[in-house]
């Protein structure tokens, strides 16, 4: 049923996607139709028109983030006319960014990191997934996480792709950096006695906070002074007292074989692991959650189809909600604030996370 209505939405956006929508026709000053040959220019202005629409449609948190049909779209363009492509993503970042129109890609993109912390959470869930299913579709998804994909073979011929990958992992990590602070501002909240009825059920507890300190004290060149200062101040704080409000383990023991796990990566982690008679230690590859970073389960209850990262704790509501990197994160962990967020939904992308399956049963699943 899902796959029924995701393929009718794609066709009903390629059905009106190069039609006139309103009655106006305006020709784009920077628009040369002579770039794009085999295409009649008012068609290509109506369609450049009805994407910067549709894609400007998800600033509206009530409209969930499932951009399949402009995704699929922009694919069949980009195998014919990657030009009109990258033409329609510039100005889609440029009005994200604020900059002016007729800079060159290269510039967009390398000037873009620097806004990332002004601009809204579901602005960066948007430019993720378009980064990874639009623009570093030939990259796996696991090596872009990690940073140890080799772009070398195929930057010739697309020389912006390191810059796209580059804007992703700054995107990525300033969701992180939201997350982190916000964590953090809750439990100083928290341990102040600042949040009244916090502990009765239905709202949202931070996990995993030994791990985010180690995660900021492992970045801490490149994370905004503010969150230094969250951590500073979380760092200080009795921590039996803190394993009494809020679940804090900072050690973190296999799941296969009780060794320790030590943190050094976001993403994955290895067991310090036995030794065997022969004296060989066998070590286990082990997934951390997307939210937490704390080591998953042997089974992770949530998994996302486009960032290919794995969850068992859900994310808090602020972190979707957030119109830019806030100066003052405590202000926004009132009671209200931390209900529990029932729905699923991934805090790099956006979209609704998936129940662990297994291979056989899984079918395509569009973002």
């Amino acid at each position: 049923m899902y796959q029924v209505r995701t393929q009718k939405a794609a066709v009903e956006f390629f059905w009106i996607g190069g039609q006139q929508l309103n009655n106006s026709y305006d020709r784009y000053p920077e628009f040369e139709v002579e770039a794009y040959p085999g295409f009649p220019e008012k068609e290509l202005v109506y369609w450049e028109h009805n994407f910067l629409w549709s894609l400007n449609q998800y600033e509206h948190l009530d409209k969930p983030l499932v951009v399949w049909d402009v995704i699929a779209a922009l694919m069949a363009f980009k195998q014919s006319s990657p030009k009109y492509v990258e033409h329609i993503l510039n100005k889609w970042l440029v009005s994200y960014l604020g900059s002016q129109l007729g800079l060159s890609t290269a510039k967009i993109l390398s000037h873009a990191s620097r806004f990332l912390s002004n601009i809204t959470s579901r602005q960066l869930h948007l430019l993720n997934i378009i980064s990874r299913r639009l623009v570093l579709t030939k990259l796996k998804a696991d090596k872009i996480n990690s940073k140890q994909q080799n772009l070398e073979g195929l930057c010739d011929a697309e020389e912006e792709l390191p810059l796209w990958m580059e804007l992703l992992l700054s995107s990525e990590r300033e969701l992180r950096e939201r997350l982190v602070g916000f964590s953090f501002s809750v439990v100083l909240s928290l341990v102040s006695h600042s949040l009244t009825n916090y502990c009765k059920f239905g709202y949202w507890h931070p996990v995993g906070l030994a791990q985010m300190e180690q995660w900021v004290s492992l970045n801490h060149d490149h994370l905004q002074d503010h969150l230094k200062l969250l951590a500073s101040e979380v760092g200080k704080l009795d921590k039996s007292r803190l394993s009494s409000r809020c679940e804090y383990a900072a050690e973190e023991h296999c799941s296969y074989c009780s060794a320790s796990v030590p943190f050094e990566s976001t993403e994955a982690a290895f067991c310090r692991g036995v030794k065997c008679d022969d004296g060989v230690g066998q070590s286990h590859k082990l997934g951390r959650c997307a939210v937490s970073m704390q080591v998953c389960p042997t089974t992770p209850l949530w998994f996302c189809v486009c960032c290919q990262r794995w969850a068992s704790k859900l994310a808090p509501h602020t972190l979707f909600t957030m119109s830019k990197y806030p100066s003052d994160i405590k202000s926004s962990t009132d009671s209200s604030t931390l209900e529990v967020f029932t729905i699923p939904f991934c805090p790099f992308c956006g979209i609704l996370l998936q129940r662990l399956q297994p291979e056989f049963l899984l079918s395509a699943s569009p973002v």
